[in-house]
C-alpha cells in the first residue's frame, strides 16, 4: 500500500476520527507521487511548445493571445499559491482531471496549468482570462467536469455532456433518428434525457390494424441497449433517462421495468425512468379517486394533437368524458403507491411536477416544460422534431432540444470573496462562452437551442459544509434564511450579467419578446418584498456584502426591458461529484451522507473527512439518513423560489422506510412548490451517481 493511502486510512481508525492524518497524506502524496512524476519544463514557453506539438493543447488557442498575455494568466494562477485542503481533493484532480502522458505514468499539467488553460479558452480577452483564472484558482466557482477537463485541449471531447431530446415522436423515422442521436451523444460521454410520452401505447392500432403496437417499453428497450452499446470505447456504459407522463396508458408497465423482480427481457438495466406528474394527478390522489390514463394515438386521431401538447389539468374532464378517446381507469393512489414501491427497490422514477415547472416557466411563449434531464435539474421548454424518410429530408421540422451548460458556485469561497456580484458575473460570462463554443451539429435541435436560446445553468455546492463551519444546523430557520438571501442575490447578479451581455453584444435570446421577462411579470416577487436577512446570525454572515434591494430589482427590470437578456435561463442546481472533493465542499445543496466518507478507487480505500470537521463542528454535521427529509425539502424549496430551472433533490431514507412515508414526502414536496425530485436513496443503496451532468 502506498504511504499516502496508508496515512489517509488512519483518518478513520475504528470509531476514532483523526482528520490530521489527512493533511499528512496530502503532503506525502505530493512529495512522493505528484512532484517526482510531473514532467519538468524549464519555462512556460517550452511547456506550451511541447504540449501543442504533442497534440495535447490546442495550438489555435495561443494564436488568440500574445506570449506576454499568456504568461500573465499563468503567473496570476501560480501567484495565488493554491493548496489543496484534503487528500481526496488532490487525489481526485490528479487522477481524473490533470492531463497525463499516453502511458499514464507522468503528469503533464499541474492544477494551475489546467485552470490557466481553461481561463484562456473560456475568455474572449486577456482581461476576462485574468479575471476568470482568479476565480477558478480561488475556487469561488467551478465549471462542469467536461468543461474543466476538455477546455483548451486538441482533439478532445465536448464542453458539455448533458442533453435533452424531444425528437422521439410517434413515427418510425423519428424513433430511429432518436436512436442515432442517442448513440452519437453517448459515444462522446453524453447523458441524455428523452421524452417518450408521444409514443403509442401497447396494443394501439398501426395502419388500421388493431392491437399491434409494442408501446413505450419497446422503444425504451432499444434505447437501453443502445446506451450499453455506445459505451465510450468500453470505458463505461452510456447514461440516459426517459420521461413518461403518468397519464400515459403504458406508464405502469414501463415503471415495472425498473423493479427487481421484473422479467429479464423486460428490465431496463441502464436506462433511467422519470415520471411527469400533472396537477390533476395529485388532485385525484388527495381525493382518493380514480384517474384515466390515455392512449396517445387514439387521442391524436380525435383531437389532432400530440400527447405532450395537452394541458392535462385544464382539459382532463373533457377528454375523460369523450367516448371516442381510448383510455383506462386506474386508482390514482395505486399509481402513487407503485411509484413509491419502485423507488424503494431501485431509486426510480424521478418525479417532475409539471404544473409547478410551467407556472414558473418564464418563456411560455416559446413552449411548455415537458421533461428534464438525467439528474432532474434542467427544466426548459422543448419542441418536438419531425423527421421523414430518405429523399424527403426537406420536409423535416427541427424542434428545440437542450444542451446543459453548467457550473457551480462554491458557497464558502463565494461568501469569503466578499462580492457575490463579481463572482456571479464572472461565472455567467464563462458559461456564455461555453454556450457559444458548443455546437452539436449531429443533433440539429440541440444546435438550434444553443444558438437561439443560449441557456445556462449556474448552481451551487458546499451548503452543508458552509453551514457546519458556521455552526448552523442544516434546515434550521437560520439556515433557510441564509439559503433564501444567498440565492436571491445570485439570481439578481446572474440576470444582471445576462442583461449586460445582451446590451454590450446585441444578442438577445430567441423568445425574449413576449416572455414574462419582457413584461416584468417574472420578477414580481422581487418588486414586492425585500430579500434581506431576517436573523442576526445570517445578517452577520452577509456583513460587508452589498445585497440587491427592491430598488435595485426595479432598475434591473427596466434595463432588461430595454436591452433584453442573452440567456433564456441562468440557474440550475446540479448534483456535484468529484469536483466537490476538489473544491473541498459538500455536494450541491444536499446534506452530507457521512461525516467521514469511505471510497474505493483503483482497489484502494480512500477516506474523506468533511471540511471543518472537528469536535466543535461534528454536531452540525447531521447525516442525511438520520434527518427528517422535510428539512431537506424545506431547504430545496427556499432555493427553488429563486432558481429559474430546477434543483437536483435527493431523498435519503432508511431501508426500513414505508411506501406511506415516501408518498407523504412526495406530497409535501408538491405542497412546497418543488419542481422535481431526483433519486430516492436508501441507506446502503448501490445506486451510482449520474456521471454525465454532475458538475
Amino acid at each position: 500500500m502506498e504511504r499516502w493511502i496508508e496515512l489517509n486510512n488512519k483518518v478513520l481508525a475504528g470509531m476514532l476520527v483523526q482528520p490530521q492524518h489527512d493533511l499528512e497524506a496530502l503532503q506525502v502524496y505530493f512529495q512522493e507521487k505528484v512532484n517526482p512524476n510531473t514532467v519538468f519544463f524549464h519555462n512556460l514557453k517550452e511547456k506550451i511548445r511541447y504540449l501543442t506539438e504533442q497534440g495535447v493543447w490546442d495550438a489555435a488557442l495561443f494564436e488568440r493571445y500574445t506570449s506576454v498575455e499568456v504568461q500573465a494568466v499563468f503567473e496570476r494562477a501560480y501567484s495565488t499559491k493554491f493548496r489543496f485542503q484534503s487528500f481526496m481533493g488532490a487525489f481526485k484532480f490528479y487522477n481524473e482531471y490533470a492531463t497525463m502522458t499516453p502511458d499514464r505514468t507522468r503528469w503533464l499539467e499541474r492544477y494551475e496549468d489546467r485552470l490557466s488553460i481553461t481561463a484562456l479558452s473560456r475568455a474572449d480577452t486577456v482581461a476576462e482570462a485574468l479575471e476568470l483564472v482568479h476565480h477558478l484558482v480561488n475556487q469561488t466557482f467551478t465549471p462542469a467536469t467536461p468543461t474543466l477537463m476538455n477546455s483548451g485541449k486538441a482533439n478532445t471531447g465536448r464542453l458539455v455532456s448533458c442533453f435533452l431530446l424531444q425528437d422521439c415522436t410517434d413515427n418510425l423515422d423519428s424513433i430511429t433518428k432518436t436512436l442515432a442521436f442517442v448513440a452519437e451523444l453517448s459515444k462522446g460521454g453524453g447523458g441524455i434525457g428523452v421524452e417518450v410520452s408521444n409514443l403509442r401505447a401497447r396494443g394501439e392500432s398501426l395502419r388500421g390494424i388493431q392491437n399491434v403496437t409494442k408501446g413505450v417499453l419497446g422503444v425504451a428497450k432499444m434505447l437501453d441497449n443502445m446506451l450499453r452499446y455506445a459505451d465510450q470505447a468500453g470505458q463505461r456504459p452510456g447514461a440516459g433517462a426517459i420521461y413518461l407522463s403518468v397519464m400515459h396508458a403504458d406508464f405502469l408497465d414501463t415503471l415495472s421495468a425498473k423493479k427487481i423482480a421484473t422479467d429479464e427481457d423486460a428490465r431496463l438495466k441502464t436506462l433511467s425512468v422519470g415520471a411527469t406528474v400533472p396537477d390533476i394527478f395529485i388532485e385525484k390522489v388527495r381525493a382518493g379517486e380514480d384517474i384515466y390514463q390515455f392512449y396517445p394515438h387514439s387521442l391524436w386521431r380525435e383531437t389532432g394533437r400530440e400527447f405532450t401538447d395537452i394541458d392535462w389539468t385544464a382539459e382532463y374532464d373533457a377528454l375523460a368524458d369523450n367516448p371516442r378517446i381510448r383510455k383506462k381507469r386506474v386508482s390514482a393512489r395505486r399509481i402513487l403507491e407503485e411509484i413509491a414501491v419502485t423507488q424503494g427497490e431501485s431509486g426510480y422514477p424521478y418525479l417532475l411536477f409539471e404544473g409547478h415547472a410551467n407556472r414558473a416557466n418564464p418563456i411560455p411563449n416559446v413552449g411548455t416544460i415537458k421533461m428534464s434531464n438525467l439528474c432532474s435539474e434542467i427544466l426548459q421548454p422543448t419542441l418536438p422534431s419531425y423527421f421523414h424518410p430518405y429523399g424527403r429530408e426537406s420536409e423535416d421540422r427541427i424542434g428545440l432540444d437542450v444542451s446543459c451548460n453548467l457550473a457551480s458556485l462554491v458557497i464558502e469561497q463565494t461568501m469569503y470573496a466578499g462580492d457575490i456580484g463579481r463572482v456571479v458575473g464572472a461565472a455567467v460570462r464563462m458559461l456564455d462562452n461555453v454556450a457559444r463554443s458548443t455546437s452539436i451539429a449531429e443533433v440539429p435541435a440541440v444546435r438550434r437551442a444553443n444558438e437561439d436560446m443560449r441557456s445556462i445553468g449556474l448552481g451551487a455546492m458546499g451548503l452543508h459544509s458552509f453551514l457546519a463551519g458556521k455552526e448552523l444546523i442544516y434546515g434550521s430557520p437560520e439556515a433557510l434564511d441564509f439559503v433564501d438571501v444567498f440565492f436571491a442575490a445570485v439570481h439578481y447578479h446572474a440576470r444582471k450579467a445576462s442583461m449586460e451581455i445582451a446590451r454590450d453584444t446585441g444578442f438577445v435570446f430567441g423568445g425574449f419578446n413576449g416572455s414574462r421577462y419582457q413584461s416584468g411579470e417574472y420578477f414580481a416577487q422581487y418588486l414586492e418584498q425585500e430579500f434581506a436577512p431576517k436573523t442576526p446570525e445570517i445578517a452577520a454572515l452577509f456583513d460587508g456584502h452589498v445585497l440587491p434591494t427592491r430598488a435595485d430589482w426595479g432598475q434591473l427590470v427596466k434595463d432588461i426591458q430595454a436591452h433584453g437578456l442573452a440567456h433564456s435561463f441562468v440557474m440550475a442546481v446540479a448534483p456535484t461529484g468529484s469536483i466537490s472533493y476538489v473544491s473541498n465542499a459538500s455536494a450541491s445543496i444536499m446534506p452530507i451522507t457521512e461525516k467521514v466518507e469511505t471510497r474505493t478507487s483503483n482497489k484502494a480505500r480512500t477516506i474523506y473527512p468533511m471540511p471543518h470537521l472537528s469536535a466543535e463542528t461534528e454536531w452540525y454535521y447531521e447525516e442525511a439518513y438520520d434527518m427528517d427529509q422535510r428539512r431537506v425539502l424545506d431547504t430545496v424549496a427556499a432555493a427553488q423560489r429563486h432558481v429559474d430551472q430546477g434543483i437536483s433533490c435527493t431523498l435519503f431514507v432508511p431501508s426500513s422506510v414505508t411506501t406511506r412515508t415516501l408518498q407523504a414526502y412526495y406530497l409535501y414536496a408538491y405542497r412546497l412548490g418543488i419542481k422535481t425530485l431526483y433519486y430516492t436513496r436508501l441507506r446502503k443503496s448501490n445506486l451510482q451517481e449520474c456521471l454525465n451532468c454532475v458538475v
